[in-house]
């Protein structure tokens, strides 16, 4: 029984359903009636309740791994955490920042004025969550476990997996998807190189942020208010279908672009990992 729970396999499936209905359950039935009794304000409410699920993810993650693995989680490691926030926060913001910029450029997007702080700070809350279960399932889970036993090259067809996930997504084209299968191969690269977590998580979180600061709809969901007032306009082909920016000609550019370059560091230092005996 202790070999079959330590397959592989299995520390896969029990990894995705200690962290998605693991924080689900908790959510649904603790923090959140607590939270709706002795706060008033919903919106506050919500808000706190979205850092708990992203708080919870990584302790549940934790305890479950630290047991059934029986190791030091180096994928956990705060020893460059501040390098690995600094550099996925201004990456993840600066390549959508890049695109906007040339889509500017282009007259293809305006700002004509700026929302209350207030207006992102749920959203931003929301985004912490999201973006922590995500890197958690995805990468600490599929990826990691999937890299170690059958090497990089295999473990980043994962990638497929998470753009297939948000093909669900309201708006989605064939070419989010793509888009998002890049992206997914982009933050696997960044855990394969750095072999921790907070690298993905904070590119990602910035990525999605920036949307939200700039006015697009973010993965096909428009139900949020942007920091800036804005308006694109242009050719679907630059400016993205309904999905948003990231459906864009530029934004697909870029994050292909970063993929290769990342593959070929992770090449050139060595980080790739080969096909290993079970």
């Amino acid at each position: 029984m202790k070999k079959i729970i330590q397959h592989w396999a299995s520390r896969i499936v029990i990894g995705i359903v200690a962290c998605v209905f693991g924080t689900f359950v908790i959510k649904e039935f603790v923090t959140q009636p607590i939270l709706e009794l002795i706060i008033d304000s919903k919106e506050i409410s919500d808000g706190i309740q979205q850092l708990v699920s992203g708080f919870l993810i990584i302790i549940i993650y934790y305890v479950l791994y630290v047991n059934l693995e029986k190791r030091k989680l180096y994928e956990l490691a705060l020893n460059k955490f501040g390098k690995d926030t600094s550099i996925g926060l201004l990456t993840g913001f600066g390549l959508i920042s890049l695109c906007v910029l040339i889509l500017y450029g282009l007259g293809y997007y305006e700002a004509y004025g700026f929302n209350a702080f207030s207006v992102i700070l749920l959203p931003l809350t929301l985004l912490i969550a999201a973006a922590l279960l995500e890197e958690f399932v995805f990468r600490g889970v599929i990826y990691r476990i999937l890299e170690e036993r059958f090497g990089t090259n295999i473990a980043l067809l994962q990638a497929l997996i998470f753009g297939v996930v948000h093909y669900g997504n309201e708006n989605a084209t064939i070419t989010s998807v793509w888009f998002v299968f890049m992206l997914g191969v982009v933050l696997s690269l960044m855990y394969t190189y750095t072999q921790r977590l907070w690298l993905p998580f904070f590119f990602h979180l910035s990525w999605n942020f920036a949307q939200i600061v700039y006015g697009t709809p973010l993965s096909g969901d428009t139900d949020f208010n942007a920091l800036l007032a804005s308006k694109f306009n242009g050719p679907s082909l630059f400016i993205g279908s309904e999905f948003g920016l990231e459906d864009s000609f530029f934004s697909i550019l870029f994050m292909t672009v970063l993929a290769i370059y990342l593959y070929w560091v992770c090449k050139k230092k060595g980080k790739l990992k080969s096909l290993t005996s079970d």
